[in-house]
């Protein structure tokens, strides 16, 4: 996977954070696209990757929800 380090992850929050005040004039899907592709830049994560884990945390989503209505609170 990735090759995701503390420096890497303080360069990809600022990076993030320039890219998030420059969105202010752009879509939302615009926003997205920045952000998945400063995530292969610095962690060198795919974009096969960074589907997989879409996918899966979708699922992970679903079953927790499902959990969730079965619970009495």
């Amino acid at each position: 996977m990735g090759n995701m380090t503390a420096d890497k992850r303080l360069q990809f929050q600022n990076r993030q954070c320039d890219a998030e005040t420059e969105a202010t004039t752009r879509s939302l899907a615009d926003s997205e696209h920045v952000s998945k592709q400063l995530e292969r830049e610095i962690y060198s994560i795919t974009s096969n990757e960074q589907m997989r884990f879409k996918n899966k945390f979708s699922l992970r989503l679903i079953e927790f929800e499902a959990w969730w209505e079965t619970i009495d609170i």
